[in-house]
């Protein structure tokens, strides 16, 4: 299950796209189905009911805030406890041994975070810049025709934006690199990824990015947690990312004025990425690629990678 990104926490929508009260949505090639209960609260089943595999999102939510399968009407409460099986004598007993199965959920930073696996003792680990009241946060979002790590990989790259980027946020290093100009790259293990210090175009301050594991890329462009840009890759499946940048709202910024802004800063930019990424093929392991000084920060990511799909998660 998830075998994309097995036994890690992600988020997978913004919060201000859980409209209604059931969601289908696509997660590490998994499908599942989002549902509110009664007390407003979201929660994640597989899409199969474990009676005859029915897709449980073409299902409804009862006024108890459970999801009632559509095919025979079976009950299933968010933790995915089967409460109903109509028209049969079930008791308490053989009721307990039915179950969907549920995934963790969580409401962080404007988002909603799944586990990719059943069951976790660990909570979501955020930086510093992504802590606080959940609706403090704005979240943009495009869908990229790629593999998710391949966009991680672009958003910890620093070795490209002097042409891709030339005419955006690169332009102050094209020339330098032009010239002949060296990259200076510093990475440093985190407890949860690693960061990077990016020395170029003879600026005596090296720009930071830090990766956490699994998908989350962050942009420092200021000392302060308000000037810094989250970039989460998320997997849909082998063939599908969602890009979603987030960044803390400053004091009196509604979420549309965010969106507003997002939707011609992070667009621009994004657009010059995605063009380039979905033209890469398949996930970061592919033998054929040559490394090079520069790709430091990619070539640790993808021995993370490496390591948990053959372990199959198991350090998330």
């Amino acid at each position: 299950m998830f075998a994309m990104m097995p036994r890690q926490w992600t988020p997978v929508l913004p919060l201000t796209a859980l409209t209604g009260k059931l969601l289908p949505v696509e997660l590490a090639g998994e499908r599942l189905v989002l549902f509110r209960d009664a007390a407003g609260a979201w929660h994640a089943l597989l899409d199969r009911c474990p009676h005859r595999s029915a897709a449980l999102s073409l299902g409804s939510v009862t006024p108890q805030g459970e999801l009632r399968c559509r095919y025979h009407g079976w009950h299933f409460a968010g933790d995915g406890r089967c409460t109903r099986v109509p028209l049969n004598p079930v008791n308490e007993a053989a009721l307990a041994k039915i179950r969907a199965t549920a995934v963790p959920v969580r409401q962080l930073a404007g988002m909603l975070w799944i586990f990719t696996g059943t069951a976790t003792d660990a909570e979501p680990v955020l930086p510093e810049s992504l802590q606080g009241p959940v609706e403090g946060f704005g979240v943009y979002c495009q869908e990229w025709r790629a593999h998710w790590t391949r966009a991680v990989e672009n958003f910890i790259d620093f070795a490209h934006p002097p042409y891709l980027h030339q005419q955006t946020i690169g332009a102050y290093s094209h020339d330098f690199a032009e010239r002949g100009g060296q990259a200076r790259i510093e990475l440093t293990e985190t407890p949860d990824g690693f960061m990077t210090l990016n020395f170029m175009g003879g600026r005596g301050y090296g720009f930071r990015v830090d990766w956490h594991r699994p998908n989350l890329s962050c942009l420092h462009f200021g000392a302060t947690p308000d000037s810094r840009l989250h970039v989460f890759s998320v997997p849909v499946n082998p063939r599908l990312t969602r890009v979603m940048t987030v960044r803390r709202l400053p004091p009196g910024t509604s979420t549309v004025q965010f969106a507003e802004r997002a939707a011609q800063v992070d667009h621009t930019i994004l657009e010059e990425d995605r063009l380039v990424v979905e033209s890469q093929p398949g996930a970061v392991d592919c033998p054929e690629e040559i490394s090079v000084a520069s790709d430091g920060p990619s070539l640790a990511f993808r021995r993370w990678y490496r390591e948990l799909v053959a372990g199959g998660g198991q350090d998330g």
